[in-house]
């Protein structure tokens, strides 16, 4: 079948996915950045038996999901719908080669992708909203609102809009804070992400006006504008040199993203977060902010605005370290 889009939607007239036997077999969806870091930390509570992943290739992706089984999708710009059909091809081909029997995506619009996919082959479907998500859906979450056969999670209490989402587990579950000792700032990583289309002059400016002049500093910059700045400065750089650079580090500072503060926590640093601001041209919405809130309302995080971070705020967060449970609680998305 050929049409506007080519051979991409071959899959609209296949038939239902082969299956292995009774094995369980789990696709897990999601795009690189925060939703991938995600996804990654919940698998472990939501597995049961093998699992493949589709996302797109980025030094996160590679590092993250080395030694398993990964397709890939084009990384795409957001409300890209040719390329959610495009993907949902990706995603069935992914079905029917894995017998997969179920898919999880916390998004974000490749979740649309698996969606449709799984939804052709008659295979259970869960959607994660992003931890990131206090108060509201995201655009991805508000179009899964209402299409059937969707199984609908928040991470947090206060997302639950209507009695088709359900609170059952959160990324940041079982992070428990204690202080230690004061450190002396010489190992500082600054991090805003590695993804996205928005940069965050303000913060980086401002650290860079206030880190003592002899600090080791790895900035992360993502889509900032690579300034005059002290120490190793990248775009991105693979999860596990970032990983290993936070645990080594006295301080950790970055913007108010789940995937930063996931990678911090994690790392077993008390996170310094500064939320990008609308008005400011720092990104679409306020989300950082509500998600800034609540993890200084759960003791996850100490949280400035970028015009304010001081001496005094790095000091204090390298007094904690972080502990994680070994193994959090297992949660079954798929019972009835």
């Amino acid at each position: 079948m050929t049409s506007a889009f080519g051979s991409s939607t071959v899959w609209l007239l296949r038939g239902r996915s082969s299956r292995k036997g009774n094995a369980m077999t789990t696709l897990f969806v999601a795009i690189s950045g925060g939703h991938l870091a995600q996804l990654h930390q919940l698998a472990p509570r939501v597995t049961k038996g093998e699992s493949t992943w589709v996302t797109d290739a980025t030094p996160q992706s590679r590092s993250l999901l080395a030694g398993r089984r990964v397709r890939h999708v084009p990384t795409r710009p957001p409300r890209d719908w040719v390329g959610v059909l495009r993907d949902s091809a990706i995603v069935d081909r992914a079905i029917l080669d894995h017998g997969v029997t179920r898919v999880i995506s916390t998004g974000s619009q490749v979740a649309l992708s698996a969606y449709l996919a799984a939804k052709r082959r008659r295979v259970p479907f869960a959607y994660v909203e992003s931890a990131t998500r206090v108060t509201h859906l995201s655009t991805t979450g508000r179009l899964l609102d209402k299409a059937p056969g969707v199984r609908r999670f928040v991470q947090h209490p206060t997302a639950v809009t209507s009695p088709r989402w359900a609170y059952r587990l959160s990324v940041f579950d079982g992070f428990t804070v204690h202080r230690e000792h004061e450190r002396e700032l010489r190992r500082v990583v600054v991090t805003m992400g590695g993804n996205g289309e928005y940069g965050f002059t303000r913060l980086a400016e401002r650290l860079r006006d206030l880190l003592p002049s002899d600090a080791d500093v790895l900035w992360q910059l993502g889509s900032t504008p690579q300034l005059d700045l002290p120490g190793r400065v990248v775009a991105s750089i693979p999860s596990h040199e970032l990983q290993r650079a936070m645990r080594e580090a006295d301080v950790v500072i970055g913007h108010a993203g789940t995937g930063t503060a996931l990678a911090a926590l994690s790392a077993g640093k008390l996170p310094l977060l500064v939320p990008r601001r609308v008005i400011h041209g720092e990104h679409v919405d306020a989300h950082q902010e509500d998600l800034a809130r609540a993890l200084q309302g759960r003791g996850l995080a100490v949280v400035r605005e970028a015009d304010a971070v001081s001496l005094s705020d790095l000091v204090e967060v390298s007094q904690y370290a972080v502990q994680s449970a070994d193994s959090p609680s297992e949660v079954d998305l798929f019972e009835a």
